[in-house]
């Protein structure tokens, strides 16, 4: 398919205003001519939509004020999502280039990723991850562990009965796989900059999984696993490097950690 047309599609809210003209404003330079940018608002009020009507021209810019009932953040971030990728099949777009508002992507990263021509494939960046009790920066990207990792791990730990082989496992991509520009078939990506082939949206739709302990998974998490359980395979492009605009949002909490107001 030659020169398909692209929907880049982004969920915001009023706690990304730190950093929501410097996002916009690079997804207007994208170096790619057959693409439509939609910014969904699902922040509780209209204050925040109202300043996006006033900073940005609706001639260039597709704004949707997500009225959502829903009171928990993550299942908010779940229905803007699934606006983009509604609007997307409503509108006759070949691809969705589903972004986070704090990623700055490389101006070719719809040349790059749809070069791939995968049905899942994604950039790359990094985040703040709890590891050992300490934050470290990591990739937003998790391979599976092969087998044999699993055999050796398994020796030294008592697994829950939900980890039943090494699928049921995953590790953050290595430094040196990051480094190598290598497209890698991975588990969960960097979902936000995420590039899907219509054949994907047509069949699956964010949601939040099910963990242990009452927890929910991420809505990043669901649409992977479900992609998967359809047979689609998910890619991460490592040559596809993106700046994380992390720092705006994070604050800190009692013990001095980091946190992400969307697990509130």
């Amino acid at each position: 398919m030659e020169n398909p047309k692209i929907l880049v599609g982004a969920p915001c809210y009023y706690a990304m205003d730190y950093c929501i003209k410097e996002f916009i404003e690079s997804l207007q330079e994208l170096d790619y001519d057959n693409y439509d940018i939609l910014i969904v608002d699902n922040s509780r009020g209209n204050e925040f939509f109202d300043k996006l009507e006033k900073d940005f021209d609706q001639e260039k810019i597709i704004l949707i004020k997500d009225d959502t009932s829903e009171e928990i953040n993550k299942l908010r971030l779940v229905s803007s999502r699934n606006i983009i990728l509604n609007y997307a099949l409503e509108n006759n777009y070949d691809y969705v280039l589903m972004m986070d508002s704090d990623v700055i992507a490389p101006k070719t990263i719809i040349k790059d990723l749809l070069e791939n021509n995968k049905d899942i494939v994604s950039g790359i960046y990094n985040n703040y991850f709890v590891i050992d009790g300490e934050q470290k920066l990591r990739p937003v990207a998790w391979c599976y562990i092969t087998p044999e990792e699993f055999e050796a791990i398994s020796k030294k730990t008592n697994f829950p009965p939900s980890v039943k082989s090494h699928k049921d496992l995953r590790r953050h991509l290595t430094e040196e796989e990051v480094k190598s520009g290598k497209l890698i078939r991975v588990k969960f990506p960097s979902a936000g900059c995420m590039l899907l082939k219509r054949r994907v949206f047509e069949k699956i739709k964010y949601g939040l999984l099910d963990l242990p302990g009452g927890k929910k998974s991420g809505d990043d998490i669901y649409f992977c696993t479900k992609a998967e359980e359809e047979g689609f395979e998910v890619y991460c492009n490592t040559k596809v490097k993106c700046e994380h605009l992390i720092f705006g949002k994070f604050y800190k909490d009692k013990d001095g950690n980091l946190r992400n107001p969307l697990f509130d």
